[in-house]
């Protein structure tokens, strides 16, 4: 049963900003689950999932070299930021892809989720992007946008304390924020115990509104 079963789901790294309160939220529905949240870039998430070594895996893009059921449970945006002192931050109505890539930039890491959604951004022009430097850490590149280094392209989901703080500003951008989504991902073949199914129809029900309650989407 539920009650005193163990829950093992493994995030990507942009997951860190919210899940675990989600987990809080499901561990009290169910008194005396455990939990175990692990937290990947998207190449070691799916070595976890490759292996059996998590039981739900959450991510932006699900694999396709395994055969996995893949359920999206709440949009995921993806927005430009920059330091409020920078050119573009100036309250400029709608800024250009070609005003854009003008600018530097600190990206994430090749082959991470964040690139991937980059790709789906920018198409064929990120090529032209000027890359000032690349991180494997959000809160690096974070602190590295803020410094003045370049702008930022990251999960709203992970900016909400720097908007808070006025240390960080979401740009106004053609095509932004760029709408992709989360999923639970399991094994299709995987039996799940059933705290896991119920942590994944925990998801489905109610983690879009728990999410939102948590972090209002760009622009509201």
């Amino acid at each position: 049963g539920i009650a005193g079963g163990k829950l093992n789901v493994a995030v990507i790294s942009a997951g860190d900003y919210y899940f675990p309160q989600l987990m809080v939220a499901f561990a009290r529905q169910h008194p005396g689950v455990q939990l175990n949240l692990t937290v990947h870039n998207r190449e070691e998430l799916l070595g976890e999932l490759a292996a059996n070594r998590t039981d739900l895996a959450v991510m932006v893009r699900p694999p396709g070299e395994l055969d996995t059921q893949n359920d999206a449970f709440a949009p995921h945006p993806y927005v430009i930021v920059a330091a409020p002192d920078h050119p573009l931050a100036g309250g400029r109505d709608r800024i250009s892809m070609t005003d854009l890539i003008g600018h530097p930039f600190v990206i994430r890491e090749p082959g991470s989720d964040t690139w991937f959604s980059m790709q789906d951004a920018f198409g064929p022009r990120l090529d032209q992007l000027k890359v000032a430097m690349e991180i494997k850490s959000t809160e690096t590149i974070k602190q590295a946008v803020i410094a003045g280094i370049g702008l930022g392209f990251l999960s709203f989901h992970t900016i909400a304390r720097e908007l808070a703080a006025g240390s960080l500003v979401v740009l106004e951008v053609e095509g932004f924020p760029l709408m992709l989504n989360w999923y639970v991902v399991h094994r299709r073949e995987k039996r799940l115990p059933p705290v896991a199914r119920a942590f994944r129809q925990f998801l489905l029900d109610e983690g879009n509104a728990r999410i939102a309650a948590l972090i209002p989407s760009p622009g509201s």
